[in-house]
């Protein structure tokens, strides 16, 4: 069926696109693994508390033992609560840490040291920096350190708000965890001082441990530069893959759709059989497809003209003879023509028949399943029947068959249908050109892998020139003495074709005497043996 040029150029073609599907998915699975190793973040938040619980332990215990001094100071001091703050001083040896004493009704009476605050924090709130040093800070202070604790109210205000996530009260010291401006740590402890069971004041510690933060902010930055690197590697590796794979195998498709469309007209497949992997060996297959493709293409273009041919000249010849008979007077003359016309008829039937079966025959061989067969039960078989006069075709001579290499049963791959055509079409050439009452030798020679069949006649031999023509479609060398029209000169071309589908070879030649005279024709058939 032809179709119109419009009909092709609607025909669906690959689109291109930016990425291809597989880059999705590859870029998808791989993206997968990064979100795993995000939820390590998960891992930290579980740290984060941890660290937080056990520095309010450290914490409350070192508070504990100021209380406990501040306590003895005040007995000393006669519950002088002035004379008591002075040793604050003295105590407070952080840094990152005040210590504030109150008196009975709350004042603050001393304060000791200051709370640090970090950098990043004052640059975010300083108007004199430019937006990229301030944007930079502020990415900073999201990916370093981030507690997520309530805020911190001020040292003032600590205890008279809401109980925060983390607090603890034990023997009455009060302590808790807050969250700084920044997101820091700031722990505060509360308790009070007391002589003889009667308050006289009370104690407060607030205290921020830059180092545990700088700590934990640097895991928590490490985690999130490792991740970054991995995101940048998985997307790099994936578009990596993605031209490595997709591209190849999106080039083949196109050049398939491209091949499909244009019906194999000088379209080539890519060749990258270079590779050594297996899109390589998808190259180099769809090549040796789209080759095969090809070689069916001109096949069935040739057969078709051969066909048109051969049936061309019986159709022609009816013609001319049905075209002459009403001009014809005599009877004889007549009847002449009449047997032109059915002999034609004859022909043409014998010829579609012959080519329906050719054309049938691709199918039907990819159908076929190759078991082990006994070949010379086959064989054993045929020369049975062509020893029988009476079931001898219009052709064959009357001669011998004679057998070599029949002792025991001859295994090979096969279809034993499809090998006894074959070798029928073989045995009644042989007979056909044999001399009246000559010999046809059917000989058989089995090795590990290999079985050869040998069929020799003794009739006039093969014209050199033809040796390789013989297989071709509709050529015909028949005897002299038969009739014209009785053989679509198919039978040899179909023998090969079957011989070819089950991995054999088979070639003709001509025997000769020690004196290089032609003294008949050998045709050789070599199939495999099931172990081969």
């Amino acid at each position: 069926m032809m179709l119109s040029e419009d009909h092709i150029e609607n025909e669906p073609v690959i689109a291109p696109r930016p990425l291809s599907r597989l880059t999705y998915k590859i870029m998808g699975i791989n993206i997968v693994t990064i979100a795993v190793l995000a939820m390590s973040f998960s891992y930290i938040a579980q740290t984060r508390e941890n660290l937080i619980s056990n520095e309010i332990e450290n914490f409350g215990t070192e508070a504990r033992i100021y209380s406990v001094i501040l306590n003895k100071a005040m007995r000393e001091n006669n519950a002088d609560i002035q004379k008591t703050g002075q040793i604050l001083s003295e105590l407070n040896i952080h840094a990152d840490q005040q210590v504030s004493l109150y008196s009975q009704d709350g004042n603050r009476i001393v304060t000791n040291g200051q709370i640090p605050e970090r950098k990043i924090y004052t640059e975010i709130h300083d108007k004199n920096l430019n937006a990229a040093t301030r944007l930079l800070a502020i990415t900073e202070s999201w990916v370093s350190v981030n507690f997520k604790l309530p805020q911190f109210p001020g040292a003032e205000k600590a205890f008279s708000q809401d109980t925060p996530k983390f607090e603890q009260t034990v023997n009455g010291l009060n302590i808790a965890a807050w969250s700084a401006p920044d997101g820091g740590l700031i722990l505060t402890a509360h308790t009070n001082l007391a002589d003889n069971h009667h308050k006289i004041g009370s104690l407060q510690l607030v205290r921020r441990d830059m180092q545990i933060e700088d700590s934990f902010a640097n895991t928590r930055l490490d985690v999130f530069r490792f991740a970054l690197i991995s995101l940048v590697m998985t997307i790099s590796f994936s578009l990596y893959l993605a031209g490595l794979i997709g591209h190849p195998l999106r080039n083949l498709a196109t050049a398939a759709a491209a091949f499909r469309l244009s019906r194999g007209r000088d379209i080539q497949i890519p060749d990258l059989s270079d590779r050594n992997d297996e899109i390589g060996e998808l190259s180099q297959a769809m090549r040796e497809m789209t080759e095969a493709l090809r070689n069916r293409l001109k096949a069935i273009e040739q057969f078709a003209a051969d066909v048109a041919h051969e049936l061309k000249n019986p159709i022609s010849s009816m013609k001319s003879a049905i075209e002459t008979f009403p001009k014809v007077k005599n009877d004889t003359d007549r009847a002449g023509l009449l047997s032109i016309i059915q002999h034609d008829l004859q022909r043409m039937d014998r010829l579609i028949s012959d080519i329906s079966q050719a054309s049938r025959l691709d199918a039907e061989l990819s159908r076929d399943v190759l078991e082990p067969v006994d070949l010379r039960q086959i064989l054993d078989s045929l020369i049975s029947l062509k020893s029988d006069p009476h079931a001898r075709r219009e052709g064959e001579r009357q001669g011998t068959i004679k057998r070599a290499g029949f002792e025991s049963p001859v295994i090979v791959l096969g279809q034993s249908g499809r090998l006894a055509q074959v070798f029928d079409n073989l045995i009644s050439n042989a007979l056909s050109f044999s001399k009246e009452n000559g010999t046809v030798l059917v000989k058989m020679e089995a090795n590990a892998d290999r079985t050869k069949i040998t069929i020799e006649d003794d009739g006039p031999g093969i014209p050199e020139n033809r040796l390789e023509k013989i297989f071709d479609r509709f050529y015909s060398e028949r005897p002299i003495s038969e009739s014209f029209g009785m053989h679509s000169g198919l039978g040899l071309s179909i023998a090969k074709q079957i011989i070819e589908s089950h991995g054999g070879l088979i070639h003709a030649e001509n025997r000769r005497d020690d004196a290089g005279k032609v003294i008949g024709a050998r045709f050789i058939v070599r199939l495999r043996s099931p172990v081969s």
